[in-house]
């Protein structure tokens, strides 16, 4: 599905969209350096999380892996620990494989060429636009859900965002706008409109810098773009989970695979007690019901029947951790809702205060 705009039209869009940009954006850490690593590192946070949560994180994180070098001598665990209620766990792994990769391959320097760095680990085409045009000014795109909305909306493109042919459109149409002087306000323009302004639902038409020229404002019905198809409900899970404690700590267990793989977890299965407990060795008269914990993922609402027992010997595969020091370790944010739904404790970091972003994409 070709866009045949003229150039002058992208000329003129492009225009408005970084005359409101300028004016209106927010204040964010990351917007504060060109520094290619802190740019990486945040576009890495931002995906599929809003902007209040990641700001905390992105600070502690650059606090204690301030370059490549940094995150590629430490262990898998001290960087999970600093991103330990981010979620997505895989994109921590990714990034401490990427910048592994930069100190092996480019001198512990991040790369200002567009498919040197593609070729890292874990950077695909979204964040390689994201580093190449923010921190290098190099001309080059980058779509995520904002954009792809603002996109859709604007030029009125009709279909499923997520097939091929529009997406290769989206693509071919971002790069147009990004061929310019300052391709990094450009890209940073699209997604801020979109967090801010063009929403998913209830887009602030009547305040859009691009209202005169968007399709979907002049048909009426802006919130019909982009036209996806329904989300999948998240699938039902029943697990059983044990909250072993001995002298003021708690067994956990380090995940070997699956969501929270190298991550602290409690002994827990899929199944009810008798899985749990047989899992265990433990019999039923050992251990107290508690209550039920949701966890709700992309894909799975995990509902965790929390059981509740005082143990001598170790679980299978388990160490003591006390409970007032779990904030250093790398813990998910589903192990701390099971302990604090037993003991009140938060196993949570501090937070500092943060900035809202719109829809995460």
């Amino acid at each position: 599905m070709p866009v045949s705009d003229p150039a002058h039209a992208i000329e003129g869009h492009r225009a408005l969209l970084l005359a409101w940009y300028h004016r209106a954006k927010r204040a964010l850490p990351w917007r504060e350096s060109r520094d290619p690593w802190a740019v990486w590192v945040s576009e890495v946070m931002l995906q599929q999380t809003r902007v209040d949560t990641v700001v905390p994180y992105y600070h502690r994180f650059l606090e204690r892996f301030g370059s490549p070098e940094a995150l590629a001598s430490a262990t898998e665990q001290e960087a999970l620990a600093l991103w330990s209620g981010l979620g997505y766990y895989r994109r921590a792994r990714l990034l401490q494989a990427g910048a592994r990769a930069v100190v092996a391959e480019h001198g512990g320097v991040v790369p200002a060429d567009h498919a040197k760095l593609r070729g890292l680990p874990g950077v695909g085409a979204y964040t390689a636009g994201a580093i190449g045009s923010i921190a290098f000014g190099l001309r080059v795109p980058l779509v995520d859900g904002n954009v792809e909305r603002v996109l859709t909306r604007l030029h009125g493109l009709s279909g499923d965002p997520r097939t091929p042919p529009l997406r290769q459109t989206l693509w071919a149409l971002a790069a147009r706008y990004a061929d310019h002087e300052d391709p990094g306000s450009v890209n940073q323009g699209l997604m801020e409109l979109g967090a801010l302004v063009c929403l998913p639902q209830n887009p602030q038409c009547l305040t859009c810098a691009l209202r005169d020229p968007c399709a979907a404002r002049a048909e009426g019905t802006p919130e019909r773009w982009p036209e996806k198809a329904p989300k999948k409900v998240p699938r039902a899970e029943a697990w059983s989970a044990l909250v072993a404690k001995s002298e003021g700590k708690v067994w956990l267990v380090e995940s070997p695979r699956g969501r929270w793989e190298g991550m602290l977890v409690p002994p827990m299965v899929a199944g009810d007690a008798a899985a749990l407990l047989s899992s265990l060795g433990l019999a039923p008269e050992r251990v107290q019901r508690r209550g039920v914990v949701t966890h709700v993922l992309t894909h799975a609402r995990m509902q965790i029947t929390v059981y509740e027992t005082a143990l001598d010997g170790a679980p299978p595969h388990a160490r003591l951790y006390p409970l007032a020091g779990l904030n250093a370790q790398a813990v998910p944010t589903m192990t701390a809702k099971v302990l604090e739904f037993v003991d009140g404790v938060s196993t949570k970091p501090p937070r500092r205060a943060g900035c809202r972003r719109g829809p995460a994409p």
